[in-house]
């Protein structure tokens, strides 16, 4: 059995690509949650806008559009389920 070894050589650069990486994270999580806490502020207040512009509509109807006759198709007039 044998045992997979590290050179010496190698341990300063991996220790300095590991304090790099961790300043990356570090520097790269508030911004992050920053915009999470954003993003979840601005979803809740625009719920409560629509549901301040529902109370605020309620009751209220839409006008009745006149609206022109339209011709029938003789075609669809046709009653196919009654007897026949």
């Amino acid at each position: 059995m044998t045992l997979f070894r590290q050179s010496t050589a190698a341990l300063p650069t991996m220790a300095v690509s590991n304090h790099s990486t961790e300043l990356l994270i570090g520097l790269l999580v508030p911004p992050v949650l920053l915009g999470i806490f954003t993003a979840r502020a601005l979803a809740d207040g625009l719920t409560q806008a629509g549901l301040v512009s529902e109370q605020w509509f309620a009751g209220e109807r839409l006008p009745t559009l006149s609206m022109p006759p339209t011709p029938r198709d003789p075609a669809a007039s046709h009653d196919t389920a009654g007897g026949g």
